[in-house]
């Protein structure tokens, strides 16, 4: 299994923690490091890298070595493809070929949207387009571009990305629409942290089943699926550790957990997050929920989420540690993940 570090903040972290955090993922064998995209938030303040995610992986590229850099995702309505496909290409030309560059359709809420200039309703248009303006920019030698969205003279894009044909490009998708247009084109898919198990098997097999009709081996795609995770000691005192921040979830007033379970309110508890969206426990346990989540989902990359912004720093780097010491060893690697 490909094991990648999903970077949020904590309760209690600042900029240069989360910048160790990457470090250290990188020094003890991690495959990624990733970042998010999200603008607005009351959970900034120094504690996470949402707003400008190109800037911080242009910075990791430089204090890490061997782990690939994942952004996920680019919320593309609201940016000029080309700068995207300039900022993207330099990140992967400093790193060595590392970038995993995520792709978005839209925003958190509306606000995105309005902040930058532009509108939910012509987002889908503005996404496609620009994935069609990015792609030529990196591979073609020249573009001139005349669309619904965007007018770009005949330019040279500079600089070409190091890896070829281009950074792998992922897709978040949660509508039929988007899925299917990523499958058309042979795109990974990032699978939200919060979904039930059950939810997430079944986006699986229906962007497989779209992949082999689009005539891509399905099974060659990757699809990296995010899951919070928090690793004690023993059982009782990751669940004792976890319990205010799972219900802090449930609290959030219009949670996109919520939104993302599909469920009535009602029957939303601690338990049912615990038993089918967390992972938490001792590493044993932890160990056994992965393994039992690959079975079930049939996916061969993890992206872990340590942090939790109702924990504090300490005890999220203390549950990365024991992870990284008794339970990443334990994975069997994925053949020429290397």
């Amino acid at each position: 299994m490909r094991v990648g570090f999903y970077a949020t903040g904590s309760a209690t972290s600042g900029y240069a923690d989360l910048v160790e955090q990457a470090e250290y993922a990188d020094r003890v064998g991690f495959h990624s490091v990733w970042l998010r995209e999200r603008h607005f938030h009351r959970d900034h303040g120094g504690r996470n890298f949402f707003s400008a995610p190109m800037v911080v992986a242009s910075f990791l590229a430089v204090r890490t070595a061997k782990v690939r850099i994942g952004l996920g995702a680019r919320i593309l309505p609201l940016d000029h493809p080309l700068r995207v496909a300039e900022a993207a290409a330099t990140v992967d030309a400093i790193s060595g070929g590392r970038l995993d560059l995520g792709v978005a359709r839209i925003g958190e809420n509306e606000l995105y949207q309005t902040a930058f200039g532009t509108d939910a309703g012509r987002a889908r248009g503005r996404f496609e387009e620009s994935i069609e303006v990015i792609l030529r920019a990196w591979r073609e030698e020249r573009i001139g571009h005349r669309g619904e969205h965007f007018r770009i003279p005949d330019v040279a894009v500079e600089p070409r990305p190091l890896q070829r044909p281009h950074p792998p490009l992922h897709l978040v998708a949660i509508s039929r629409e988007t899925m299917e247009f990523g499958a058309a084109r042979g795109m990974p898919l990032l699978l939200a942290a919060a979904q039930p198990a059950g939810s997430v098997a079944a986006t699986v097999r229906d962007y497989r089943a779209l992949l082999a009709a689009a005539g891509f081996d399905a099974g060659a795609v990757p699809l990296p699926l995010n899951r919070f995770v928090y690793v004690a000691e023993t059982d009782e005192r990751a669940m004792t550790e976890t319990r205010d921040a799972v219900a802090g979830f449930l609290d959030r007033p219009g949670s996109v957990i919520k939104d993302f379970l599909r469920l009535d309110g009602q029957e939303l508890t601690e338990q049912r997050l615990f038993e089918e969206v967390f992972i938490a426990g001792s590493p044993g346990t932890c160990l056994r929920r992965i393994e039992r989540l690959r079975e079930e989902v049939g996916v061969d990359d993890l992206l872990c989420t340590f942090n939790y912004f109702t924990i504090e720093h300490e005890r999220c780097r203390r549950s990365m540690q024991l992870f990284a010491e008794q339970v990443l060893p334990r994975l069997d690697p994925v053949p020429g993940s290397a």
